[in-house]
């Protein structure tokens, strides 16, 4: 039986064009299994490319070029596992859900101040994640700007439509003012938001 990895690894070798160590030309610095890896790697986790070539070995130029050559596979391959906005809200029919936002960083473009996240310091993008209890995900939105605040994004998305067809959810304090549970605001922090 195959792991998770090697049955991703197996789709995107059947969705590539072409192989991925050419019998002629200079060789890839690493396989197929490994430069998976490294996308999937820097997908979940956010890693630098720099960081990533250094925790694998290779250098930072070969990890843009796997990032930018595999992640439109990853993804296309994994397409089918995603669920849409109207299978997550059958998923949660009689359920409590948690939801929370994330930002996925991207390069610094000074042009573009919406992509900046005061929160988190950098630039990127927000996306709502919604997930049971159990912690099995149900949802992940569309991108929005990293200047969305979490509030603002769930209202944006269809995560609040999924949560309304829920039993209720669980969120953070930058879900405060919607209809998910969230902690209460202790006394500094409610008097320096005044």
């Amino acid at each position: 039986m195959l792991s998770q990895m090697q049955e991703l690894v197996r789709r995107v070798h059947e969705a590539l064009t072409e192989p991925w160590n050419k019998k002629s030309g200079r060789p890839k610095a690493c396989g197929l299994y490994r430069a998976v890896e490294i996308a999937c790697m820097y997908l979940r986790h956010n890693g630098t490319q720099e960081f990533l070539g250094d925790l694998r070995k290779v250098s930072q130029p070969t990890v843009s070029r796997i990032v930018t050559m595999l992640v439109p596979v990853i993804k296309a391959v994994l397409k089918e596992f995603v669920p849409t906005a109207a299978e997550a809200i059958e998923m949660v029919k009689g359920r409590v859900c948690l939801v929370d936002g994330t930002i996925t960083p991207c390069w610094s473009y000074a042009e573009h101040h919406e992509l900046w996240s005061r929160k988190h310091g950098t630039t990127g993008f927000n996306a709502q994640l919604v997930g049971l209890l159990d912690g099995a995900p149900v949802y992940i939105s569309d991108p929005l700007p990293g200047s969305a605040h979490d509030k603002t994004a769930f209202d944006e998305t269809r995560a609040a439509e999924i949560i309304q067809e829920s039993s209720g959810g669980i969120g953070d304090k930058g879900y405060q003012g919607t209809s998910l549970i969230t902690p209460r605001k202790n006394q500094k922090e409610a008097s320096s938001a005044n």
